[in-house]
Order: C-alpha cells, then sequence, then structure tokens
C-alpha cells in the first residue's frame, strides 16, 4: 500500500518528524521492536496523523530508503563528477567510500533495515537503493570503455557495493575503531576494484 505525498508545508514537516523519530527507533530497536505508536510517539504526534501519511512500518522504511538515495545520489555525482577515465575510477571510489561512512552515520535507521532483510529481496526496503546503485556504477563503467564481460563487471560491481554497505551497516560508531575499519574498507575495495572492474581482463 502506497502513502500519501504530503502537499502543505505543515504536512512536509509532520512527515520530516515521522521520519526522524522512525531512523531513531529503527536504529535502536530495530523493526520488530518498534510500532507506529512508539513512532507517532517519539515524533510527538498522533497515531491518526501518522497514518494520514504511511500505512504500516514497511512503508516508513521505504521512504527512510527513498530519502537516503536522494542523500547518496546527489553526494556520489559529486564525487564522481572528475571520474572521466578508467584510470580515475579507483580515487573516486574511496571518495564515494567516505561519503557513504558520513551516510551510514546521518540514517542509522535505514542501515539497520538493510540487515533485517537483505537488499537482494524484492521486499526489502533497500531493494530500490541496492538496484539504483548497481545501474549507476555500472553505467559508468561502461561509459568509462570498461572492457570486462558486462555480466562479470556487474557481478563484481554488485559484490562491491554489497561489502561496502554490510561493512558500514555493521561498522563501530565509536573512534578510533570506526576509522580504522573504514580505511580497511577503503584499500580492500579499491584493490578488489582496480583488479576486476578497471584493469583489462
Amino acid at each position: 500500500m502506497s502513502r500519501a505525498a504530503p502537499q502543505q508545508q505543515r504536512s512536509k514537516d509532520t512527515v520530516e518528524k515521522i521520519l526522524v523519530a522512525a531512523d531513531t527507533l529503527f536504529a535502536a530497536r530495530g523493526s520488530v521492536g518498534v510500532t507506529t505508536t512508539a513512532i507517532a510517539e517519539e515524533a510527538g504526534i498522533s497515531v491518526g496523523a501518522l497514518y494520514r501519511f504511511f500505512p504500516d512500518k514497511h512503508a516508513i522504511g521505504q521512504a527512510l530508503a527513498d530519502r537516503y538515495l536522494d542523500d547518496a545520489a546527489a553526494a556520489f555525482a559529486t564525487e564522481l563528477a572528475s571520474v572521466d577515465a578508467l584510470s580515475k575510477v579507483p580515487d573516486g571510489l574511496r571518495r564515494v567510500i567516505r561519503v557513504a561512512g558520513h551516510l551510514a552515520l546521518a540514517h542509522p535507521g535505514y542501515y539497520r533495515l538493510t540487515q533485517e532483510v537483505r537488499p537482494e529481496a524484492a521486499d526489502s526496503v533497500g531493494h530500490s537503493v541496492r538496484t539504483t546503485m548497481i545501474e549507476t556504477f555500472d553505467a559508468l563503467l561502461a561509459e568509462l570503455g570498461s572492457a570486462h564481460d558486462p555480466v562479470v563487471r556487474r557481478v563484481a560491481v554488485r559484490m562491491t557495493i554489497e561489502t561496502v554497505r554490510h561493512t558500514l551497516a555493521t561498522c563501530p560508531t565509536s573512534e578510533p575503531e570506526r576509522s580504522m575499519v573504514l580505511h580497511e574498507l577503503e584499500d580492500m575495495v579499491v584493490t578488489y576494484a582496480e583488479r576486476r572492474l578497471t584493469d583489462t581482463p
């Protein structure tokens, strides 16, 4: 069941309150431990007001995914704007991973949900995000002239994206552990990408 799109600023503000509350609660308790009543209470609104825009928790989770995708697409596009050759992909990928690390902290509830139902599942809130990211990065490599077999390249792109997502979803939030994990993630993913995505097959 789809949710109602807010038209007036007041309605948009209410939706934002709901999403902020849901992101906080999902991150702390997971989907199973959160009810729509709890989300409404956290947002400071009535349950009836919540149901004006969202029929259930899944719809709220999907809205969190849509919000994450909007932020990620804009941020990644900025980092990849200067990647105009395959030789520049590794550095561009490092920048994307760093940005993704910040996004994971800004969208903790969404990341928690991707651990409960993995994004490759059609009913996962992360499914559309995963699909869009795979299409975006695969298209970029093709545009830059990647000579790898398209099927093999797509598998490599998918593995890269899943490795980054899973690591960020389980990464410590405290320092210096977080920075250490992200640094290792960068090196691991870039080394793999150089061999499987940018080198001549």
